[in-house]
C-alpha cells in the first residue's frame, strides 16, 4: 500500500485521514470506539484496507472527530454517523471513487451500519467486524441495494457474541455471517484468517 495523507472536509473541522489510491472502486474503513482507544490505525482497520488494496480497490481509512488531528470530540455516535457521511462524499465527489464498499470494527461497525442506511445509493457493499450492537441503535433491516457481511469471534470479550448472533437472525435482508471459531474482539492470532474472509468476499462482489 502507498497511502498518503488527506483531509476529510466536514463542517466541523477537516477530518485526518489515509488515502491510497488505486481503482476507480474504493473501500472505505471506520475504527473503533474513540473512548477505547480507537483509532484509524487499529490493528483490524489495517488488515482490511490491505485485504482490499491486494485486490486493486483504492482505500480510505480516517479518524473521527475528537481523535488524533481530527478537532472535535466524541458525541456518542451522533456526530460520528455524520463523519461517515462525510467520508461516503469525499470518496464519491473528491476521490471519484464509482463504488464505494463500506466497513467498519466494533464502534466504527455500527457508524458504518447506520450510514449506509442513510446513504444506501452512495453502497455497493457492508463490511461490518464485530459490530458493538450495544453501542449503536442496531437496525432491524439493511438495505437490499447491496449484499452486506458480519464477521465475529465467538470468543469476543468485549461485543456479546450472543447479542450480535440474535441481531443477525433477526435482520432482513440476512446478512453473510462468518464466525471465527476461538476468535477475541481484536482477532488475535486471527488477523491472517479475517484478510483472507474479507478478500475473498471482496473478490466474490468486484469481479
Amino acid at each position: 500500500m502507498s497511502e498518503i495523507a488527506t483531509r476529510i472536509v466536514t463542517p466541523n473541522g477537516d477530518l485526518e485521514a489515509r488515502v491510497d489510491s488505486q481503482g476507480s472502486d474504493g473501500f472505505l474503513m471506520c475504527h473503533p470506539h474513540p473512548l477505547f482507544d480507537g483509532t484509524m490505525n487499529n490493528k483490524v482497520v489495517t488488515t482490511a484496507t490491505r485485504a482490499a488494496a491486494s485486490l486493486g480497490l483504492s482505500t480510505l481509512r480516517f479518524n473521527f472527530r475528537g481523535v488524533g488531528d481530527s478537532p472535535g470530540e466524541h458525541d456518542h455516535g451522533k456526530g460520528e454517523i455524520d463523519d461517515v457521511l462525510a467520508a461516503l462524499t469525499f470518496a464519491k465527489q473528491e476521490l471519484g471513487w464509482n463504488k464505494i464498499y463500506l466497513g467498519g470494527f466494533s464502534f466504527g461497525a455500527g457508524m458504518a451500519c447506520l450510514a449506509s442506511c442513510q446513504q444506501t445509493e452512495l453502497v455497493s457493499g457492508l463490511f461490518l467486524v464485530a459490530p458493538a450492537v450495544h453501542h449503536f441503535d442496531a437496525p432491524n433491516a439493511l438495505p437490499y441495494e447491496f449484499e452486506s457481511h458480519v464477521y465475529m469471534g465467538d470468543a469476543d470479550e468485549v461485543v456479546p457474541f450472543d447479542e450480535v448472533d440474535d441481531w443477525v437472525e433477526r435482520l432482513v435482508p440476512q446478512p453473510h455471517w462468518r464466525v471465527f471459531s476461538d476468535g477475541s474482539h481484536f482477532f488475535h492470532g486471527r488477523l491472517t484468517d479475517l484478510k483472507q474472509s474479507l478478500q475473498q468476499d471482496l473478490e466474490a462482489i468486484i469481479s
